[in-house]
C-alpha cells in the first residue's frame, strides 16, 4: 500500500511540475498579485483634487484653507469664484470635493458662535469622498481645539483621544498583505485539486484508475499531498514578502503560523476534491472553483467585517475555513497570538477538511464502481 501511495504522489507531482507554464502560474502569479494588492488595494485616499469657494475675508477661513491645502492627502487646490464653476468641475470630475465658506464664517468664529463650512462631495466616488471628508473633519476639530486654547470666548467641545491598538498608524498594508497568504494559498489549493480528477477524465487516465490496485482513499491522499505542499510553499513565500518586502511587523511564532496553515490547506483541498470529483471536464471544474472562491472570500472577513453581516450569514461563515486562517494570520502578525487561540481556530478547519475529504472519497468510490 505504501509503495502504491508513494507512486501515486510522485505521479501527481510530476504532472504539475513538468509543465513550465503550470509552474509559473502556481508560484509566479501569486507573487505578482501580492505586489499588485500591496500597492493598489488600500482604503487610504491620496492626491485629492480640492476646490474652494471663499466668500469670507476674515482670518479663520484662510487659516482653515491653509491647513487643508497643506494636508498630505490633498494633491491640488482650485480656488473658484462661483457655484457655476464648481458645478462644472464636479460634472467633469476635476475635483473630488469642495469647501464653501460663507461671508460670516470668521465673524462667527470670533464671536464664539458655531460657524459652519459647507463640504460638497462627488457622490459618484462615494467611498473616497467619505474618507477625504473624515480627514477634513479631523483638521477642523484640531483647529477648533487650538482656537479654544487661545481665545477665551470660544468654547472647546469634548474631544475623544483615539488610540489604534496593534496598528497605530492604520497602515492598510499591515492588514491586506498578510491576509493574502491565506487567500492565495486557498486559490492555489483549489486549483490544484479542483482540476486533478477532471483533468484525468479528459486525458483518459481516469479509466486506468478503474483497473489499478489503488483504493479511493489512496487516490485522494495522492492528490492531497502535492496540493498541501504547493499551497504551503505559496503561503510561506507571501509571508516572507509581507515581512521583508512590505515591512509588516511579525510578533507571533512563525512555527505556529506554518503549522496552522496545513489544517487550512487540508480543509480547502477537501473542497477542491469534492468539486473535481463531481465535475466531468476541466471547464466545469474551473467554473465551480470560481463560483466557490468569491463567497469564501466575501464571507471570510477579508473585505467586509463579519459582524456587519446578517445574523444567519454570520452563522454560515462557520463552515468557511478562510475565516479561521485570517484570524490566525492577522493575530500572529500583529499581536503574538497564543497557541491556545491558534488551536481554537485550527480544529474547525480540521473538521471541515475531514468532512469534505470523506465526501470526495465516497464520490470517487462510486465513480470507480
Amino acid at each position: 500500500m505504501f509503495d502504491r501511495l508513494v507512486a501515486s504522489i510522485m505521479k501527481e507531482a510530476i504532472m504539475f511540475w513538468r509543465d513550465p507554464r503550470t509552474r509559473a502560474m502556481l508560484f509566479g502569479l501569486p507573487v505578482i498579485q501580492v505586489m499588485i494588492f500591496g500597492f493598489a488595494a488600500t482604503m487610504e485616499v491620496r492626491n485629492v483634487d480640492l476646490a474652494i469657494i471663499n466668500d469670507d475675508a476674515g482670518r479663520w477661513s484662510h487659516e482653515l484653507i491653509e491647513r487643508v491645502s497643506s494636508a498630505e492627502f490633498v494633491g491640488s487646490t482650485r480656488h473658484l469664484g462661483s457655484v457655476k464653476e464648481l458645478t462644472q468641475d464636479l460634472q467633469e470630475r476635476k475635483i473630488l470635493l469642495a469647501l464653501y465658506f460663507p461671508a460670516d464664517f470668521s465673524r462667527k468664529v470670533v464671536a464664539g458662535v458655531p460657524a459652519q463650512v459647507q463640504v460638497i462631495l462627488d457622490g459618484r466616488r462615494a467611498n473616497a469622498a467619505q474618507v477625504a471628508f473624515s480627514y477634513i473633519g479631523a483638521i477642523a476639530r484640531e483647529a477648533g481645539v487650538e482656537l479654544a486654547a487661545i481665545d477665551a470666548v470660544a468654547v472647546a467641545a469634548p474631544r475623544a483621544q483615539v488610540r489604534h491598538w496593534f496598528n497605530p498608524n492604520l497602515n492598510y498594508r499591515w492588514f491586506i498583505v498578510p491576509s493574502l497568504a491565506g487567500t492565495m494559498s486557498m486559490v492555489i489549493a483549489l486549483m490544484m485539486t479542483g482540476l486533478s480528477i477532471s483533468r484525468e477524465r479528459e486525458l483518459g487516465t481516469f479509466d486506468q484508475l478503474l483497473v489499478s490496485p489503488s483504493k479511493p482513499v489512496e487516490i485522494m491522499v495522492s492528490k492531497t499531498i502535492p496540493a498541501l505542499l504547493g499551497a504551503g510553499v505559496v503561503g510561506s513565500i507571501i509571508i516572507c514578502i509581507a515581512v521583508f518586502g512590505f515591512g509588516v511587523p511579525f510578533e507571533g511564532s512563525i512555527f505556529l503560523l506554518l503549522a496552522a496553515m496545513f489544517p487550512f490547506v487540508f480543509s480547502v483541498v477537501g473542497i477542491g476534491l469534492v468539486l473535481s470529483s463531481l465535475a466531468n471536464t476541466q471547464q466545469q471544474s474551473v467554473l465551480a472553483i470560481f463560483f466557490v472562491i468569491m463567497p469564501l472570500v466575501l464571507t471570510s472577513g477579508f473585505a467586509t467585517p463579519i459582524d456587519n453581516m446578517p445574523q444567519w450569514m454570520q452563522y454560515a461563515t462557520a463552515i468557511n475555513p478562510l475565516r479561521y486562517i485570517l484570524i490566525i494570520i492577522q493575530g500572529s502578525f500583529l499581536k503574538s497570538m497564543s497557541a491556545a487561540d491558534i488551536l481554537a481556530n485550527a480544529w474547525p478547519m480540521l473538521l471541515i477538511g475531514a468532512v469534505t475529504f470523506t465526501i470526495a472519497t465516497v464520490v470517487v468510490q462510486r465513480r470507480l464502481q
